[in-house]
C-alpha cells in the first residue's frame, strides 16, 4: 500500500517514523499522565533500562499515553531519540554497533523470546488478535541487555505473521502481512496499514536496542500465493489422471483374487474400490467385501507408488507446471502470461477451485521420517481433497507420523535422479533475501529441518526426501551472511545422532534448538554441564572460524504435543522457576557460549496453552503470578551484570542421586566465584517409564533432600550469600567466613546462591 514510505534511504526511514510516531502522539497525548505517574515511570525506566512488569500488568495497568511515553526513556538510552523525535542513520541495533559477525545472537547470558503478535493482547478479556499498542507494550517490558558485558537486549524471535490456514502459523497463504493484525484505528489516523504497521514496530523495536528475527519455512501453505504465483517451485499432482490410470487396474488386481473369490464378489468391491479412490461414498462394507477391498488394495500399492513417482519426474512435472499456469493465467485474466506477483492474485479462493476442478493439487510433505515421493491413495469422501501414503526410506508405511499433507514443500531436488534444482533454489534465496530487506531481521530460525542428513532424508550425501536439503540451506546462510556480516540463523534441530559438523560447518548455522523439551525430566545440572562440555569440546575442534551455541531451551511452542508433552507448567511454580535458574546458572565457558529461550507468557507462569496461541490468531490467556515474575526477572539480571557467569564456565562438585547437587561458577583471572546448592528434584514433573518392553508416562512428586554439609578446599572462603528482596538477589555477608555449608533441608527446586573467594 505505502512502499514508497519504506525505501532504504536512511533519511526517508527516520523521516517516516518521525511522521508516524507523531500521529501515534496525537492519538496519546501524554497530557493525560499525572506528574507522579511520569516520575515512576522516568525513574524505574533509568534504574532498570525496560519497565519490569509482565505483559498482563503492562495490558492491565499502563494507558497507551504511558506506554509511549517510558518507551521514550529506551529509544534516549539507545541514542537514537532526542525532543520528542528519531534520529538515526540505522535502524538495526547490531548495525548501529557495528556488529561484524554473529556472535552476538550466541552470548552467555542473552535472551531469544518467542513471540506471536496475535497473542499479545489480553486474552484474559477478549479472544481478540492483539495489536500495534499491546505489540508496544511488550517491547517496553522485554528485558534490556548489558554491553559492558556484550550482552544486547532480549532478541525478539517472531513466528510467522502472515494470514494462514487451519489455525496454524507454518502454513501461509500469502506473504503479506495478515490483516487479523491491523490495527484500523492507527490505519485511519496514519495512512499505514497492517504491513507497515508491523514493519514500524520491527523498526521501533531495534531502535529500542533488541535485534528481531523470523520463522523462515523451506515450504509453505497448500496453495499459497506463493505457489499461485511461482507454480514452478512446487511438484504437482493432476489427481484426475492419476484416478484414471489407477481405476484401469483395478480389474487386473482383481483378477487376481478369482482363486479365493467368486467373480460376482470380485466385481462389486472393484466397483466399490473405484467408487473409494474417487471419493464417492458407498457405504458401510460388510466384513466378507471389506476383506476382499483389503486384499485388492494392497495388490495395488506398487502400481501406486509406481503412478505417483512417474507423475513427480521431471519430465511431467514440466507439463503440469504449465498447465497450472495455464489455468492461474485464465482465471487471473493474464491473458499475455506475463509473471504475476502476490499482488495481483485478488481472487485465491476462485483460482484455488479452478485448480482443483482440474485435478491440480501441489504434492506435499509427509512425516519426519518419510523418503521417497507422497503417494497418492485416493479422494477423501465427497473429494474434497487427495490422501496420500508415506513411505520410509526402507519401505515401511508411515503415513501415521505423517502432519504435513497440507504443506507445499519446495521443488528444490528432482528425487527420481537426486539432480538440483537450481532455478527452485535461486527462487528460494532471492525470496529470503528480499523478505530480509523488506522488514530489516537480523536473523532467521529455519523451521522444519531437523532430520534433514538422517538417513531417512539422505543416502551417500544425495537427498532423498521432501526435506530442504543441506546444500539448500547452507546456500541461503552464506547468501545472507555475505550480505548482512552480523546475520545469525537458528536451526530447529533437535541434536539427533549429533550432527553438528553438518549443521554448523555444511550449513553454516550459528545456533541449534537443542533437545530440552524433549528431556526435560533429565536436564539436571549435571546432564547441562555435560552438554556444555560436549559443546566444548566440539568447539575446540571444530575447523569452522566461528564457533557453534546451541539454545538453552526454557519453553517452546512444541511443549505441549502429546508426543513431547514436556513444559515448565508441570513443574510447579517452584520448579519452572529452578529450571529457569539453573540455565542461567550453568555456563558453558568461551567454547561453550549458550543463551536461554523462553516464550511470551513465561515471565508470569502462564503454565499452558502456548502451543494453541502460537498457532492461532488469538490473545493468550496469561496467569498473575507477579511474585514468579519478580524472581525470573530478577534471576536474568542477576545474570546479565555478573561477568563470573557470562564469562565463566561451571563445574559440578556434587550431585547426589536423592536430588542434592553443588556446583561453583568460575571466570579465569578473577578471585570471586559462585557457589550454588540446589534440590534439582521438581515439586511435581513427568517422567518416562520403561520395564519389560513397554513404555509409559507418570507423574511423580519431588522429595525434600536433607542433612547435607558442602566443604571446599582451604584456598576457598565462602563470603556470603544472596537473598531475593522482593526485587533483586542482594549480596548478605557473613559475620564470619567458612569454608563449608549446612543444610537441615532443601525443598524440591529450592537453589541458594553464595560467593566464594579464593
Amino acid at each position: 500500500m505505502l512502499d514508497f514510505l519504506f525505501k532504504k534511504e536512511a533519511g526517508n526511514a527516520c523521516e517516516n517514523l518521525n511522521s508516524f510516531y507523531s500521529k501515534l502522539r496525537e492519538m496519546h497525548s501524554f497530557e493525560s499522565i499525572t506528574e507522579e505517574r511520569k516520575e515512576y515511570l522516568k525513574s524505574t525506566m533509568t534504574r532498570f533500562g525496560y519497565l519490569p512488569y509482565p505483559q498482563i500488568k503492562a495490558l492491565e495497568e499502563l494507558t497507551d499515553a504511558e506506554v509511549l511515553f517510558a518507551l521514550e526513556s529506551k529509544w534516549e538510552a539507545n541514542g537514537v531519540f532526542e525532543n520528542g523525535s528519531f534520529s538515526f542513520t540505522k535502524a538495526s541495533v547490531l548495525a548501529r554497533n557495528n556488529v561484524k559477525d554473529s556472535s552476538w545472537l550466541q552470548k552467555e547470558g542473552h535472551d531469544i523470546k518467542l513471540i506471536n503478535l496475535a497473542g499479545l493482547g489480553d486474552g484474559n478479556k477478549s479472544s481478540g488478535c492483539g495489536k500495534f499498542m499491546d505489540w508496544l507494550r511488550e517491547l517496553l517490558i522485554l528485558p534490556s541487555g548489558n554491553l559492558n558485558n556484550n550482552i544486547f537486549g532480549t532478541t525478539m524471535y517472531l513466528i510467522p505473521f502472515h494470514p494462514r490456514e487451519f489455525g496454524c502459523a507454518y502454513l501461509p497463504t500469502a506473504s503479506a502481512v495478515s490483516p487479523a493484525l491491523e490495527d484500523k484505528n492507527i490505519t485511519e489516523k496514519t495512512g499505514c496499514g497492517a504491513d507497515e504497521q508491523v514493519k514500524l514496530f520491527i523498526q521501533m523495536t531495534q531502535l529500542a536496542g533488541h535485534p528481531v528475527i523470523y520463522d523462515i519455512l523451506p515450504q509453505t501453505g497448500r496453495f499459497s500465493k506463493i505457489v499461485l504465483t511461482n507454480p514452478d517451485c512446487a511438484r504437482w499432482f493432476d489427481t484426475n489422471a492419476l484416478i484414471s490410470e489407477l481405476t484401469k487396474h483395478v480389474d487386473e488386481a482383481a483378477a487376481k483374487l478369482k482363486d479365493k473369490y467368486s467373480k460376482d464378489d470380485l466385481d462389486i468391491v472393484s466397483g466399490i474400490y473405484k467408487k473409494a479412490v474417487k471419493g464417492e461414498s458407498f457405504g458401510e462394507l460388510t466384513e466378507h467385501y471389506q476383506t476382499i477391498f483389503n486384499e485388492l488394495d494392497e495388490l495395488l500399492k506398487e502400481t501406486k507408488i509406481f503412478l505417483s513417482n512417474s507423475m513427480l519426474e521431471k519430465s511431467i512435472q514440466d507439463r503440469l507446471h504449465k498447465k497450472a499456469k495455464m489455468i492461474i493465467n485464465k482465471l487471473t485474466g493474464n491473458n499475455h502470461g506475463k509473471k504475476l506477483s502476490e499482488n495481483e492474485i485478488n481472487n485465491q479462493g476462485e483460482i484455488i477451485q479452478g485448480l482443483i476442478h482440474e485435478g491440480m493439487w501441489p504434492a506435499p510433505g509427509g512425516a519426519w521420517c518419510s523418503a521417497g515421493v507422497p503417494i497418492f491413495d485416493k479422494m477423501t469422501e465427497g473429494a474434497s481433497y487427495p490422501t496420500f501414503k508415506h513411505y520410509k526410506f526402507d519401505g515401511d508405511d508411515v503415513t501415521k507420523f505423517a502432519n504435513l499433507d497440507c504443506q507445499t514443500p519446495y521443488y528444490f531436488v528432482c528425487l527420481e535422479n537426486g539432480k538440483y534444482n537450481n532455478d527452485v533454489i535461486k527462487f528460494f534465496i532471492d525470496y529470503m533475501k528480499n523478505l530480509q530487506e523488506e522488514f530489516n531481521f537480523d536473523g532467521f530460525r529455519v523451521d522444519h529441518i531437523d532430520h534433514i542428513v538422517d538417513e531417512v532424508s539422505e543416502k551417500d550425501g544425495v537427498p532423498i526426501s521432501y526435506r530442504a536439503p543441506r546444500k539448500v540451506l547452507g546456500m541461503l546462510n552464506s547468501a545472507m551472511k555475505e550480505k548482512i556480516p552480523y546475520f545469525a540463523t537458528l536451526a530447529e534441530y533437535m541434536l539427533w545422532d549429533n550432527f553438528y559438523k553438518e549443521y554448523h560447518q555444511d550449513m553454516h548455522f550459528d545456533l541449534l534448538w537443542g533437545n530440552d523439551i524433549v528431556s526435560q525430566s533429565y536436564k539436571t545440572p549435571e546432564a547441562i554441564a555435560e552438554d556444555n562440555l560436549y559443546l566444548a569440546n566440539y568447539n575446540s575442534s571444530s575447523k569452522k572460524s566461528t564457533p557453534l551455541s546451541i539454545l538453552k531451551t526454557y519453553n517452546n511452542q512444541d511443549g505441549e504435543f502429546e508426543a513431547i508433552n514436556r513444559y515448565p507448567g508441570q513443574l510447579g511454580e517452584q520448579g519452572a522457576l529452578f529450571k529457569w535458574f539453573k540455565y542461567k546458572f550453568l555456563p558453558g565457558g568461551r567454547n561453550a557460549q549458550r543463551p536461554v529461550m523462553y516464550i511470551d507468557g513465561d515471565e508470569s507462569f502462564t503454565k499452558t496453552g502456548m502451543e494453541y496461541i502460537i498457532g492461532n490468531e488469538v490473545s493468550m490467556k496469561r496467569e498473575k503470578d507477579y511474585d514468579f515474575y519478580a524472581k525470573f526477572d530478577a534471576i536474568d539480571r542477576f545474570v546479565k551484570n555478573s561477568p563470573v557467569i557470562t564469562d565463566g564456565e561451571a563445574h559440578i562438585i556434587r550431585q547426589d542421586d536423592d536430588g542434592f547437587v553443588v556446583w561453583q561458577i568460575q571466570k579465569e583471572g578473577l578471585k570471586n566465584s559462585i557457589l550454588v546448592a540446589a534440590n534439582y528434584n521438581s515439586p511435581t514433573e513427568k517422567f518416562c517409564v520403561e520395564e519389560n518392553g513397554n513404555c509409559w508416562t507418570e507423574e511423580r512428586e519431588g522429595r525434600e533432600v536433607f542433612d547435607k554439609t558442602i566443604e571446599l578446599s582451604c584456598d576457598y572462603s565462602i563470603v556470603s550469600e544472596f537473598r531475593f528482596d522482593g526485587t533483586d538477589y542482594m549480596e548478605e555477608k557473613f559475620v564470619a567466613a567458612t569454608n563449608s555449608l549446612s543444610f537441615g533441608k532443601l525443598m524440591p527446586a529450592e537453589f541458594k546462591f553464595f560467593t566464594v573467594i579464593k
